[in-house]
């Protein structure tokens, strides 16, 4: 893409993430999306070839801008490297910002589940985009567990993302039941971190 389509690109993701806060993922309409980014509708189709699409691709950059604040107040504070101290900040922020956002929440179950192809290949570069992160996260802990680990933490926070939507849980339940879950997984970790470095 052109710098000029990039910039109306953007300009429909924003409209898109604003409109989600305001009505929720189900009520959207591309037209009101086009209207709201001042993009024509055929170019926000140009862009976006469905509404899964373009929802998965909103979700995407909701991800991206989450994670790069998590990880540059990360490199600003872990300074030793401690795989939980990172891992336990993730889980915390991932949890306050969802909790604050609840539609984009229910947007991450939503898209989960779609069939649509280009929303499909958009939430496999998020998991891509999760799996990195954690790999950066978890440095220094034994690279065949990291895999593992990984998909513990996931499975937590997701059951907690989704017992806070529906109620079932509070974010206080939530942050302390991940946290659990993280010290757990890491103890070891953690031992093997202390070993390999002595």
């Amino acid at each position: 893409m052109t710098s000029r389509q990039l910039i109306r690109r953007a300009k429909v993701i924003e409209a898109v993430t604003d409109l989600i806060a305001e009505v929720g993922a189900e009520a959207l309409q591309m037209r009101d999306v086009a209207h709201r980014s001042g993009v024509a509708l055929a170019t926000v189709y140009r862009y976006f070839g469905s509404k899964d699409h373009l929802l998965a691709a909103a979700l995407e950059d909701w991800q991206k801008r989450l994670t790069r604040r998590i990880l540059a107040s990360r490199d600003r504070t872990d300074r030793d490297h401690d795989p939980l101290r990172g891992v336990l900040d993730y889980l915390q922020r991932a949890q306050r910002a969802f909790h604050r956002n609840p539609a984009m929440t229910a947007l991450m179950f939503q898209t989960a589940t779609s069939v649509d192809p280009e929303a499909k290949a958009t939430i496999d570069q998020m998991n891509r985009t999760n799996t990195e992160l954690f790999n950066r996260l978890l440095e220094g802990v034994e690279p065949t567990d990291i895999p593992n680990i990984t998909f513990c933490l996931n499975a937590a926070l997701n059951t907690a993302l989704s017992g806070v939507l529906t109620g079932m849980m509070t974010l206080e339940e939530s942050l302390s039941r991940v946290d659990w879950v993280a010290r757990v997984l890491l103890d070891d970790a953690r031992t093997f971190v202390g070993r390999s470095s002595s």
